[in-house]
């Protein structure tokens, strides 16, 4: 009877595991926290300055310097970030959907500005050496810069296509 009360002594009992596994538990993240203040500034306090809208910047409006402002956030600096960090990227561009202000940016939020609207009557060229021709178009599409655009000529309805430059024309070359 003896023998059996020391071998029961002598296998920890539930009661006693749980405390042990709380404390090893506490030990990693003790060790977690003292290995984040080693690394310095670039663990606890990384981070920078990202633009952000200063006011809500709807679908389709085209984004000067006064609508942005900077913001703080905490990031890895290390890490590829999904969002704009450069604010001039932004300049000039249209956005593709409504941005709430104070928000971060999504880098996918902009697109080209469009200069050429479709059913929007706007000039198409054609140039050879010197001589130079211009007509009336109506675009079938909306178009940015450098986008191929087809557009119908008012004159003589036919179709043509061109690429849209950066004064709103539509460049068309020889067919």
């Amino acid at each position: 009877m003896m023998a059996r009360a020391r071998t029961l002594a002598a296998t920890p009992s539930p009661k006693s595991v749980l405390p042990r596994a709380a404390a090893a538990t506490a030990l990693a993240i003790l060790a977690a926290t003292l290995v984040g203040e080693a690394r310095g500034a670039e663990g606890a306090n990384a981070g920078g300055l990202l633009p952000v809208p200063a006011f809500t910047i709807e679908q389709g409006e085209v984004v000067s310097a006064d609508m942005l402002t900077e913001r703080h956030f905490y990031f890895d600096p290390n890490r590829p970030l999904s969002v704009l960090t450069d604010p001039a990227r932004a300049i000039g561009r249209e956005a593709r959907r409504t941005l709430p202000a104070g928000k971060p940016i999504p880098a996918s939020a902009f697109r080209a500005a469009k200069l050429v609207h479709r059913g929007r009557p706007t000039e198409a060229r054609f140039r050879m050496g010197t001589l130079t021709i211009t007509a009336t178009v109506l675009p079938q599409s909306d178009g940015g810069v450098g986008d191929l655009v087809r557009a119908r000529n008012v004159d003589s309805d036919r179709t043509v296509s061109g690429i849209v430059a950066m004064d709103g024309a539509i460049e068309v070359s020889a067919p």
